[in-house]
């Protein structure tokens, strides 16, 4: 090695994990920004929830609907799902609806990490990852808004507060109008 150009191995590897442990903490920094969908149709969405029950999109034909797809081992993943919990709690009842679709994970898997942070949303498993496939996701979370006819409005690729005025504000904006 030449010193002072490279780093020494336990030196590199500290770095490395201060990093890593930064980005942990602080998963807003990588965070997405909704962007307006201008790609394919929206595709096919039918799963079971972790109850076995059946969830199609069409079922929710007339609402927003908010599809994230999302693992228990993704740490912004899990950072995002309290705001958006919260901002269904506040807009279900004005045809808004979360479906949290976990991506090939068990369903012991799922309902383990649901007894230490219980969510009231629809989660679809994506047991073999086609559909995650089929909506083209690459990264987690990946999320879709989805507006009253069923057509992808918005997608955003990281975590997002589903709380700010911005981002609740485009979401009012798609919702049925009274």
């Amino acid at each position: 090695q030449l010193p002072g150009i490279f780093m020494t191995k336990p030196i590199a590897g500290s770095v490395f994990a201060l990093i890593c442990l930064l980005l942990a903490a602080t998963p807003s920094l990588a965070g997405g920004e909704l962007k307006t969908w201008d790609h394919r149709p929206t595709p096919a969405l039918a799963l079971n929830d972790v109850s076995g029950k059946p969830v199609r999109l069409e079922d929710f034909k007339g609402k927003v609907v908010l599809i994230n797809f999302w693992a228990t081992w993704c740490g912004p993943c899990i950072a995002e799902l309290p705001s958006m919990q919260r901002l269904r709690d506040k807009l279900s009842l004005q045809g808004f609806e979360v479906l949290a679709v976990n991506y090939k994970e068990s369903e012991k898997k799922i309902e383990e990490f649901l007894k230490k942070r219980p969510l009231n949303m629809t989660i679809p498993r994506d047991s073999d990852g086609a559909l995650g496939l089929a909506w083209g996701v690459r990264t987690f979370p990946t999320t879709f808004i989805i507006d009253t006819d069923s057509k992808i409005r918005y997608s955003v690729t990281g975590d997002v507060d589903w709380t700010s005025p911005s981002v609740e504000s485009k979401i009012r904006e798609l919702l049925p109008k009274t």
